[in-house]
């Protein structure tokens, strides 16, 4: 294992890992809305941070392996991804995120598969 895919192995699931142990998500001093639910809000520059480490990540390791050619490439680096940003925006609760993770990710599967043919 080389040290460029290791150094991405490490941010990738350091990304992830900070998704889990710190979600981008804050409550919001204690305000409650007439339904009952807490007020919270999206915490841009940590959020920001962990996709940069994902996406650092996934590059980083694409960058290092044997791929056929670039459509191969381009395919795992969405499939990585958007299964990174499906992750942290499926465990912080924001929808419109995992979503995009699983939308990236289901792209990045076809790409893949229609990047074998060539």
């Amino acid at each position: 294992m080389n040290t460029k895919k290791l150094v991405g192995f490490v941010a990738y699931f350091a990304g992830i890992g900070l998704g889990i142990a710190r979600p981008p998500v804050e409550r919001l001093a204690c305000m409650r809305l007439p339904s009952g639910e807490v007020l919270t809000r999206i915490n841009t520059p940590l959020l920001v941070i962990e996709l940069l480490l994902v996406m650092l990540g996934a590059l980083l390791m694409g960058l290092s392996g044997d791929f056929r050619n670039t459509h191969k490439l381009n395919g795992w680096l969405g499939i990585s991804t958007g299964l990174g940003a499906g992750i942290i925006g499926g465990y912080a609760g924001i929808d419109t995120l995992t979503l995009f993770g699983v939308a990236l990710a289901t792209l990045g599967l076809i790409l893949y598969k229609l990047g074998g043919r060539k």
